[in-house]
């Protein structure tokens, strides 16, 4: 049968994501800029955001202050409007792999741990996600990659055959994750090297 779907994450493969730059460039000193990125990205409240427990950062801000009071200025800084500008688009990819897959034409879906209201921001402001036929979300789905059920719900929601199904992911156990369902997987680490690999698998 071969490949006939391309399943894209989005951080680290679609969407830069890189908070310690964005942090940085409010002008904190660097140990105080550490100790922010850390008590945002690295806590786990931004997980339960991703596996929805809060819909959106305002309902879990007080939780981040209260694990963090020392910080509450700089974090209530950081959540002001237009935060959501740390997430921006890889240009490479969406210029380059993402529509030669488009253009050869593979059928696009995205799979992405991602916050609710993250997601909603991107979905609106960037336009790649006009081409695809579908998306799953761990938001919406309370559940995670690697956890077999996510890749599962993408399958059963889109009539999907695992084995036509490739997922590219820049995190290697997300990768694992999708091939232990029965889908192709592609650790990405750069444009040229997941192109050869999908002209490998037939795309």
């Amino acid at each position: 049968m071969g490949i006939r779907n391309v399943v894209f994450d989005l951080g680290g493969v679609m969407i830069n994501y890189n908070p310690r730059q964005f942090i940085d460039a409010m002008g904190y000193d660097p140990e105080t800029s550490k100790l922010l990125c850390e008590a945002i990205f690295l806590d786990p409240v931004w997980v339960e955001m991703d596996m929805g427990k809060y819909m959106t950062y305002q309902e879990a801000l007080p939780n981040f202050i209260a694990r963090h009071p020392f910080l509450e200025k700089e974090i209530r800084t950081f959540f002001s409007p237009g935060w959501m500008d740390v997430y921006t688009l890889r240009e490479e990819t969406e210029r380059r792999l993402y529509d030669w897959v488009y253009e050869r034409g593979a059928n696009i879906y995205i799979l992405s741990n991602y916050a609710a209201d993250g997601f909603e921001y991107i979905s609106r402001k960037f336009p790649f996600f006009n081409k695809a036929k579908g998306w799953v979300v761990s938001a919406y789905e309370k559940c995670m990659k690697p956890d077999p059920r996510i890749y599962g719900i993408l399958l059963e929601r889109y009539g999907l055959k695992a084995e036509e199904c490739v997922f590219i992911d820049d995190m290697k156990v997300n990768v694992e994750g999708a091939v232990s369902v029965g889908m192709e997987g592609i650790v990405y680490t750069g444009d040229e090297h997941a192109r050869k690999a999908l002209l490998d698998l037939g795309i």
